[in-house]
């Protein structure tokens, strides 16, 4: 008992810490690492503890103070307002797919989202909606069997872009394979962060075929602006799709985006 509450107690002490007064130690124009980060609160206060650092670090993070980078890298976030982080928002169909996923595949990775989502950043707009579902590879098939019962005619494994031409229809549901590495959905695993969805917009040909390619620039830049997009988590999923230098390129040299991420 005497330990835990040591440990709250240090735990306290660290979130107490005067965050303003540390980032007047930071430099703007650099990247630091965890050892200076350290340096500096023992700096402010000499007693400070290594135990302290984590949650120092937490604090720093969740604040939008600094920003991390790469490994053991991190500058400081000129952006100080900061942007939300994109909420998926499910339709009616795609929650009944959801709540059937759920009560069936309790063990299985999948992520859900919707094609009509890019309508708050793309001008010419999507009128047919479409659901994809993306299952890790072992459960394509099988998923695809389940619902096929109750979504008969409304359910396509694995199209290619002239089969979603031909056979799809508004909230047709999409079975594919999840790639490995996909980031991480939150609050539920199943959601779809927008990290992912960026690195698709240039790696799946199926999404490709239902866009405007021309309002590339415009729609991503929005997506930019508006949200909070985690550079590295994007990259690392971008380089499993080999798609990693092309987006590196095309935030470069074709928007004003950031780019805080090594290449």
């Amino acid at each position: 008992m005497a330990k835990k509450k040591k440990i709250a107690d240090m735990v306290r002490k660290a979130w107490r810490m005067d965050i303003k007064l540390i980032e007047k130690y930071f430099p703007i124009r650099e990247t630091f690492n965890r050892q200076d980060i350290y340096q500096i609160a023992k700096t402010i206060d000499p007693s400070f503890k290594e135990t302290l650092f984590r949650n120092l670090l937490e604090k720093l993070l969740t604040e939008g103070c600094i920003i991390r980078v790469g490994r053991n890298r991190y500058k400081v976030n000129k952006n100080q307002n900061k942007k939300p982080v994109y909420q998926n928002q499910y339709s009616e169909e795609a929650a009944s797919v959801i709540l059937d996923m759920k009560e069936k595949y309790t063990l299985l990775d999948y992520k859900v989202w919707e094609i009509n989502w890019l309508n708050e950043f793309w001008n010419h707009q999507i009128a047919q909606n479409k659901i994809f579902v993306e299952v890790e590879n072992i459960g394509c098939d099988f998923v695809y069997t389940e619902l096929c019962e109750k979504y008969r005619g409304r359910i396509l494994l694995k199209p290619s872009e002239n089969e979603i031409y031909r056979y799809g229809g508004h909230n047709t549901i999409i079975i594919d394979r999840l790639i490995s590495e996909s980031p991480k959905g939150e609050p539920e695993n199943y959601n779809t962060p927008l990290e992912k969805i960026v690195v698709d917009l240039f790696a799946n040909r199926r999404v490709k075929s239902m866009i405007h390619l021309g309002e590339y620039r415009n729609a991503i830049s929005d997506m930019f602006e508006k949200y909070n997009i985690d550079q590295i988590k994007m990259f690392r999923y971008a380089k499993r799709r080999n798609k990693k230098e092309e987006i590196f390129r095309f935030l470069k040299e074709e928007t004003d985006v950031e780019v805080y991420a090594e290449e």
